[in-house]
């Protein structure tokens, strides 16, 4: 186990610091030592008020002496132990209230108690209660417990003379109670009568609040029902005069549609043509350079030995253009008919567009007139395809067609 007894001779790994209203360091255990022979000499001094003598006798020195011989274990260390004396002494003097030497209470205890020592025991009860936050009492020992509160207050006190005041001033106290009194009573019936009024004004205040609230309530349900009258004629305005104004909206998306259409058919339309275009090319490119030497090669396949294609060659080659001319055509007649029915929404739109513009202009329109332009806006809208369209001719068609011309 680790062996503390040692530092009963040798000196502590740091000092041992404490603060007990007047801080110390000790660097070994005789400068601690020496310290408490100090302090109880102190206490002879003063007389050995309370028996302060044997309560830090018992509390601290004994227990000091006690900590370097006790059973520790092995991580137990130097650093330990002084931290377990400063609590020690530390908390001694918080809960026994014991005063130190070195303290300005225990020199100004000292001091007084050379010039007056039937006030020790007081002036010490007074700054043991203030240590340990206690309230005291007694009052066996007023006088020195007054001279102490002189004293913390930072009033180095000739007692006597501090004692005829206070006397004086407590008889005047005395003495003027009565008036002081009757004072309180005026005060307490002033205090009534003000909660009286304010009571009052506030019975005042909510009748008035009602009041205006119920008057706010019936101008508001007013100004409601003259509102809500407003926005019924406007709504039915709205229906018979101009419902019509609908149909821009619709006309407007219905535009934007067609215009959206033309540009995706237009432009398939186009990269199919683009692309037979290059298929043609490379197709004949691809047929110029085949070898008719070689008798396996794809170019007899596809060639005869003069050079012309086959007729099944003919035939596919035929077939297949038609089928991709009749789709593009296709794709062109959509885009057109897109193009045509978006000049024809826009169209309506502007005319409708003109007819609310006109509508809003009182005496502007007659019965006649709408008679005349309401049927053109209304119209039956056209689908814009071509009514010929139809199916491709066959290569039969064509070759019949050819040879009976």
């Amino acid at each position: 186990m680790p062996n503390m007894t040692k530092y009963q001779t040798e000196d502590f790994s740091k000092n041992l610091s404490v603060d007990i209203g007047a801080k110390h360091s000790f660097k070994n255990y005789e400068k601690v030592k020496n310290w408490c022979d100090n302090e109880i000499e102190y206490y002879q001094e003063i007389g050995n008020p309370s028996n302060f003598i044997n309560t830090f006798t018992a509390q601290v020195k004994n227990q000091i002496n006690s900590k370097f011989t006790q059973n520790r274990n092995d991580n137990f260390t130097i650093d330990d132990l002084l931290s377990e004396l400063k609590t020690l002494i530390e908390k001694a003097y918080k809960t026994y209230g014991l005063i130190s030497s070195k303290s300005k209470e225990g020199k100004w205890l000292l001091k007084q108690h050379k010039v007056n020592s039937s006030l020790t025991l007081g002036s010490l009860t007074y700054f043991q209660n203030k240590i340990k936050g206690v309230v005291n009492t007694n009052t066996s020992q007023r006088d020195g417990e007054f001279s102490a509160y002189l004293f913390d207050n930072n009033i180095e006190p000739d007692f006597e003379t501090e004692k005829e005041q206070y006397s004086s001033f407590y008889q005047e106290i005395i003495s003027q109670k009565d008036e002081i009194f009757k004072e309180l009573l005026d005060i307490r019936k002033e205090n009534k009568k003000l909660n009286q009024t304010i009571q009052k004004q506030n019975t005042d205040w909510e009748t008035t609040f009602e009041n205006q609230k119920t008057e706010i309530a019936s101008r508001f349900d007013g100004e409601y029902d003259r509102h809500k009258s407003k926005m019924e004629e406007s709504e039915d305005f709205y229906e018979k005069k101009l419902a019509v104004k609908n149909a821009v909206t619709y006309w407007s998306k219905k535009a934007k549609n067609h215009q959206i259409n033309s540009f995706i058919f237009g432009g398939i339309a186009g990269l199919l043509m683009i692309g037979a275009i290059i298929m043609i090319f490379n197709s004949g490119k691809y047929i110029i350079d085949l070898d008719l030497s070689d008798e396996t090669g794809i170019g007899r396949k596809i060639l005869t030995e003069k050079g012309a294609l086959q007729l099944w060659v003919y035939g596919f080659f035929i077939i297949s253009m038609t089928l991709v001319i009749w789709f593009i055509r296709l794709l062109v007649k959509v885009f057109l008919s897109n193009l045509h029915l978006l000049s024809d929404a826009k169209e309506r739109e502007t005319m409708i567009q003109t007819y609310l513009a006109f509508e809003r202009e009182e005496n502007t329109l007659k019965d006649t007139d709408r008679d005349l332009i309401l049927p053109s806006i209304f119209r039956v809208s056209a689908n814009g395809f071509i009514k010929d369209d139809s199916t491709p001719n066959t290569p039969i068609n064509i070759i019949t067609k050819k040879f009976t011309g």
